[in-house]
């Protein structure tokens, strides 16, 4: 048997750095490629655009009389706007002003864990949201199911993201004297200096 050179074989998870990787290990870094991030994005982008499509046709259910249904239908859409917000970002310039708003508002969901638990909660929250009062399911439940897979998804790293850029506001220097590193009575003395009367 031929000795393997350590330095040459990548580094996996759970491997022993004298083995091949195994096919788990190699599904595993197959997630970090251009591809996989592509088809998340789609997805992404697919499930937002589904999810506004459904609230659009839900809201004839005023017509029938269903009104808890219309309001259901009227979250999706909002929830559906704020979706594609999130996953388009600043490929068209009035959704870049949308999404400075989220980036300073709703934090969270520039990064993909949060971005995937609010997906989640949205999928889940208009799911059981029924045409009729019941149990049966509509267009809104369909895409609520589909937005709520790829939100587990995102939240389990199942297709890794690369990283958000900085947005608004991250690259802005503090202001001097403003370190946050520093221990709680310096904290005090810099809010008692800047109270101290002029």
């Amino acid at each position: 048997k031929k000795p393997v050179d350590r330095r040459k074989l990548p580094r996996y998870r759970g491997a022993m750095a004298d083995e091949p990787p195994s096919r788990l290990d190699r599904l595993w870094e197959l997630r970090k490629t251009r591809t996989a991030t592509t088809l998340l994005k789609f997805t992404s982008i697919f499930g937002g655009l589904f999810l506004v499509l459904a609230g659009i046709i839900g809201l004839t259910g005023i017509f029938q009389g269903q009104i808890v249904y219309f309001v259901g239908s009227l979250y999706a859409i909002i929830f559906g706007c704020t979706v594609l917000i999130v996953e388009v970002r600043d490929k068209v310039p009035m959704v870049s002003a949308a999404y400075q708003q989220i980036d300073v508002y709703l934090k969270f969901m520039t990064l993909q864990r949060g971005k995937g638990l609010y997906y989640l909660g949205v999928g889940l929250l208009v799911l059981y949201i029924g045409p009729d009062g019941t149990s049966s399911w509509g267009l809104n439940n369909v895409a609520a199911l589909l937005l709520a897979i790829i939100g587990v998804s995102h939240t389990f790293k199942l297709i890794k993201e690369s990283d958000p850029v900085l947005g608004p506001g991250n690259d802005v220097p503090l202001a001097p004297g403003a370190d946050f590193s520093s221990t709680r009575s310096d904290w005090g003395n810099m809010v008692a200096a800047a109270n101290k009367p002029r």
